[in-house]
């Protein structure tokens, strides 16, 4: 696999090298969508708290509520834009952020949901298991973008297996961004959103980057089969189970 510079090399070309460039800007804009969609409901809460704690009560939960069932769909359609430009395709349009209620509203919240439940199980182990998972099931949307089965499971289990041996280096790949976000920070912690999306395009051309070393092709499935074709896996990778809390790979 090539070195993590060149990864970092390739989201800067796809982002065209340009701070305040087309592709730069319009994915810091569906960046910011995402933030902002996300994190109102717990905002809403977390206000009408401040201003009645009986209003808040009441409708803190369906808020949180909200926000757990937002938040798969709109990260599975992140990751879209985010993996279009990754692949050269350079017209982004912002209503594909939302792409995930129209195509896998169920499935993609399920995945949200039951990976941050399962990284939290490991977690209460100590930091360092629930470290570990997270990297493990970090290929998930990724990989519920392009295989025809987009079940959560399905798609937990296949990241496992495709970042087996590969969780170190997507580490230090993260780690090598903690410069920049200094910078940022210096920047009046507004240089920070740049850095986010520079960091979430190398992300995907990790990605991409991995496909062709694991998989030897650049698409998830087969060209035909689709997830009937034979199993990118062995037999011993998908030996790993997500629901296995005696595991601490």
């Amino acid at each position: 696999m090539v070195e993590n510079r060149e990864i970092r090399m390739r989201a800067r070309e796809s982002l065209e090298r340009r701070l305040f460039g087309y592709v730069w800007l319009t994915l810091l804009v569906c960046s910011l969508i995402y933030g902002v969609i996300i994190g109102l409901p717990g905002f809403l809460s977390s206000l009408l708290t401040r201003l009645s704690p009986a209003v808040g009560a009441l409708v803190g939960f369906p808020l949180f509520l909200v926000g757990l069932v937002l938040s798969g769909p709109m990260e599975y359609g992140l990751t879209r834009v985010f993996l279009k430009v990754a692949r050269g395709n350079k017209k982004i349009d912002i209503v594909e952020l939302f792409c995930g209620f129209r195509e896998e509203i169920g499935e993609s919240f399920l995945l949200g949901l039951l990976r941050s439940v399962f990284i939290f199980l490991w977690s209460l182990l100590l930091i360092v298991p629930g470290i570990v998972k997270a990297y493990a099931y970090s290929m998930a949307f990724y990989i519920q973008q392009e295989s025809k089965d987009k079940t959560w499971r399905v798609c937990l289990d296949e990241s496992v297996a495709l970042m087996d041996g590969y969780k170190g280096k997507l580490f230090l790949l993260d780690l090598s961004f903690i410069g920049w976000y200094l910078v940022g920070l210096l920047c009046l912690g507004v240089g920070m959103l740049w850095v986010s999306v520079y960091h979430a395009e190398a992300r995907a051309h990790f990605y991409e980057e991995l496909k062709k070393v694991k998989l030897g092709r650049e698409t998830y499935d087969e060209a035909e089969g689709g997830a009937n074709a034979p199993s990118a896996f062995t037999d011993e990778e998908k030996k790993e189970d997500v629901y296995d809390l005696s595991d601490h790979d």
